[in-house]
């Protein structure tokens, strides 16, 4: 297990990557512990901090039936930022091209973001810390159709080495000086995260 504070202590513009998991249109409705709105607007406000920072982000997405995947309209027009990235398995790591993606940027930090809690983040996250990478998970741009068993998956996410936090302290500890040009942009962007 990892040091549960190492991933916090390492996060930074120069070592950390973003990962959101299937934030799609038709799967994020069914949200209960976070309204689809609330979680949309964090999962912007990450976005958009992803790119401040210049973090290397990956939007990864599953198969929607006989329709392309439709990611939320907040993660959509960012001009080309971030990829999206097709996958059929409950781990961003159990795909091939996901997983040499990720090493590519050769950034050991991760910050992930997603829809639903119990599968594709619960298993993102332990897959990667299997594989030595630091986790953070922001937990107000990610959600569960159901409040047990999100409380469980935190606990076992927690527990196996995860950071759990939210997108506004992840902006504050990239930039923790609000006098910045970059830190006045940070805070402009975390102040309009829409709540519940």
């Amino acid at each position: 297990m990892s040091d549960k504070t190492f991933a916090w202590d390492q996060l930074s513009s120069e070592t950390a990557q973003v990962l959101f998991c299937d934030l799609q249109e038709d799967i994020v409705k069914h949200s209960e512990t976070t309204p689809a709105r609330a979680l949309s607007s964090a999962a912007r406000a990450l976005l958009q901090l992803a790119k401040l920072f210049s973090l290397p982000t990956i939007i990864s997405v599953v198969p929607d039936g006989n329709n392309p995947p439709q990611v939320i309209a907040e993660l959509r027009g960012i001009g080309g930022f971030a990829p999206e990235m097709l996958r059929a398995t409950a781990s961003l790591f159990g795909d091939a091209a996901t997983t040499e993606a990720i090493a590519r940027s050769d950034r050991k930090v991760l910050i992930v973001a997603g829809f639903m809690m119990e599968a594709v983040v619960l298993n993102t996250v332990l897959d990667a810390l299997a594989l030595g990478y630091e986790v953070i998970v922001a937990v107000d741009a990610c959600g569960s159709p159901s409040a047990r068993t999100e409380q469980a998956v935190l606990r076992q996410m927690e527990s196996a080495g995860a950071i759990t936090t939210s997108v506004v302290s992840i902006g504050t500890k990239l930039s923790p000086d609000f006098s910045t040009d970059i830190g006045k942009q940070m805070f402009e962007i975390v102040q309009g995260i829409k709540a519940a």
